[in-house]
């Protein structure tokens, strides 16, 4: 249905030209830097997205927005005038408080009190230094109180005192007046090693007038100390063998003025030595020689004797220092005057040399009395040359072997020299040892019964000591000597013998019951114990046992010191004897201990006779050979085994 004429006008699109017009126009308005005028309503009307606001509210909104402008229009102007303000008035008082601290004359400045220090730049250790200490005054205000306060480094003594420490000193130095300064003299003494730096901590503290605050300078003084006031002279061997027996020299002498006391000389060893003897012995274990007082121009000497163990090339050091002993414990060093770090480089045996005794190896061998011992030297060329014309000798020192008994294949036997000597004449191969060549000597003897006499034979022992010598050709064409040694201790241990009786008559104890015991009969028994020991003394001898369950404890114990307690849980007597000297029962009584047993035999008893105490066994600690032995061990007792004089062999058997 055609629309109409008016509509179809209405809904027409625009001429070309009409629309260009109206879009020119809109981009005007959009870049135009004037305000477009004001729309009004009616200009809307027929615009279909238009969304009209109410003009109630267009003009309220107007209304607040210009009412808070106007009021942040007025306030804003002064807020920036009173920020700007406090700022100035800042800046201001804070520029007259730094004046007024730091140039007014009503104020004290630390830079203006001076501590001047004046001494030398170095001293020598052990001797007296002078230090002037002078403060100044450079305020305009006066100083009520100074005191000076000196901190000393550690190892200053006291001049004329040299036992005492100077830790601190303290003086009052009194007013001090604007201006003005005040001076004191201090000495001390230090001491330390050469070439050390000491730093001296002086403190001035003060009070100024009309102030209960106080306030401090502090400065640092530091000088060296050009020497020691002990030199130290050490004379020690630059390469060793291993195992090989060396000696270290050591020389103190005095380096200063004053004598010097209380020096202590200690030394630290390295790793794998073993320290034989010194002469004179140490003081303090095995490290620390106390020198004692030390004269001017006076001098000490001690000569270290050991050896260095290694297995392959190796290079150790030692420490020796020395100084004054240390107040808290004398065995440490409490000011070290002077150290010295030499090394030693252990090369490699040019001979492998060792000795077993039965088989066993290590430095001590242990033996038993009437004991026949083998001994092996085993032996081996480590150089790369070859060792001409060996020979390897093996000395016996000691009285406790059978010269008669020592016996050797292809050695030769000096009773005269005690000696037992391998060489070419007798080992035809010693005339040119191979390198890496080895070989095995051996020989054997007998101990004497030395339990028979333990008053001649106390703390029996011998030594074995073989060497080997031989010759080398060195890399200059010219033979050079080689030895090698080692040496073995043999202990004989001590024989610690156990008895044990039985009595029923006889002993301390009065016995009650049947002999020979009566089945459901109470019979009772003395155990009597005893202990006798040869020739070194022990130490925690102890004897025990095991009572039956038949068998009853008395709690009857003589004499009542020893200890001897039982344990009703497994039944098991125990005897602490404790120590036994040598020769206790051998030509003088032993050591004995008596307790009392019952026993109560049952019907299936009769006829037999019974264990009342099992087998004993003896135990103690060979202070000498620092081995523990095992005493005689004694078979379980029977009723049977009864000890009382006439009594019958049917005595312990049990009757009805």
């Amino acid at each position: 249905m055609p629309l109409p004429e008016e509509k179809q006008q209405s809904t027409a699109t625009p001429p070309p030209k009409e629309r260009r017009n109206t879009l020119d126009e809109l981009e005007n308005r959009l870049y135009s830097r004037t305000p477009p005028p004001l729309r009004h309503d009616e200009e809307f009307i027929g615009e279909e997205r238009h969304i009209r606001i109410a003009p109630g509210w267009t003009s309220d909104a107007e209304r607040k927005e210009s009412a808070t402008y106007s009021m942040l229009a007025t306030v804003m102007p002064w807020l920036k005038r009173l920020f700007v303000a406090s700022i100035i008035f800042f800046f201001f008082a804070a520029g007259i408080a730094f004046y007024g601290f730091w140039r007014g004359g009503n104020t004290i400045s630390p830079q203006n009190i001076s501590v001047d220090i004046a001494g030398p730049v170095g001293i020598g250790a052990g001797e007296e230094l002078t230090l002037d200490i002078t403060v100044g005054n450079d305020n305009a205000l006066d100083l009520d109180a100074v005191d000076l306060l000196v901190e000393f480094p550690d190892g200053t003594r006291k001049p004329g005192k040299l036992s005492e420490s100077l830790l601190r000193y303290r003086d009052s130095l009194g007013p001090l007046p604007a201006g003005q300064k005040a001076s004191r003299k201090i000495s001390l003494v230090p001491f330390g090693e050469e070439g050390e730096e000491k730093t001296i901590a002086v403190t001035a503290e003060y009070r100024p007038k009309d102030s209960n605050a106080i306030f401090s300078r502090k400065v640092e003084y530091t000088f060296l100390l050009s020497s020691a006031p002990v030199t130290l002279d050490l004379s020690i061997p630059k390469e060793v063998s291993s195992d090989q027996t060396f000696e270290m020299t050591v020389d103190l002498a005095s380096n200063s003025a004053s004598v010097q006391k209380g020096l202590l000389l200690k030394v630290q060893y390295p790793f794998g030595f073993q320290f034989i003897e010194s002469t004179p012995s140490p003081s303090f274990g095995k490290d620390g020689w106390l020198i004692g007082d030390l004269a001017p121009s006076g001098k000490r000497n001690i000569r270290i004797k050991g050896k260095l163990i290694a297995t392959e090339q190796a290079e150790r050091a030692f420490r020796f220092s020395v100084g004054t002993q240390s107040i808290k414990d004398e065995r440490q060093l409490g000011t070290t005057f002077l150290s010295e770090v030499p090394s030693i480089v252990i090369q490699r045996p040019f001979m492998t040399l060792d000795l077993l005794l039965s088989g066993e190896q290590g430095k001590t061998f242990v033996g038993r009395s009437g004991q026949t011992v083998r001994a092996d030297i085993s032996w081996g060329n480590n150089l790369s040359t070859k060792i001409a014309d060996l020979e390897i000798t093996a000395k016996l020192t000691g009285v406790i072997y059978n010269r008669t008994s020592v016996s050797t294949y292809d050695g030769y036997y000096d009773s005269n020299t005690n000696s037992i000597v391998w060489d070419q004449r007798r080992v035809g191969r010693f005339s040119a040892v191979e390198p890496g060549e080895t070989g095995t000597q051996n020989f054997s003897f007998i101990i004497l019964p030395v339990a028979t006499t333990p008053a001649l034979f106390k703390n029996p022992q011998m030594t074995i000591e073989v060497t080997a010598r031989g010759k080398r050709l060195d890399e200059q064409g010219l033979y050079q000597d080689v030895v090698a040694t080692v040496t073995k201790e043999i202990k004989i241990a001590t024989t610690l013998s156990l008895s044990s009786k039985l009595f029923h008559e006889g002993g301390v104890f009065d016995n009650i019951g049947y002999l020979p015991p009566k089945a459901e009969g109470l019979t009772t028994y003395t155990v009597v114990w005893a202990l006798s020991n040869t020739s070194n003394g022990v130490a925690d001898a102890r004897v025990s046992a095991v009572l039956p369950s038949y068998i009853s404890w008395q709690d009857k114990v003589s004499p009542a010191t020893e200890q001897v307690r039982y344990n009703p849980l497994g039944g098991e007597v125990v005897w602490s004897a404790g120590e036994i000297p040598a020769g206790t029962g051998v030509g003088t009584p032993p050591r004995e201990v008596s307790f009392q047993i019952s026993l109560l035999p049952s019907l299936s008893q009769v006829g037999t006779s019974p264990v009342v105490i099992g087998e004993v066994i003896s135990k103690a600690m060979d202070r000498f050979t620092g081995i523990e032995i095992v005493g005689t061990t004694r078979p379980a007792m029977t009723t049977g085994s009864i000890s009382d004089v006439g009594a019958a062999a049917q005595s312990g058997i049990v009757v009805k």
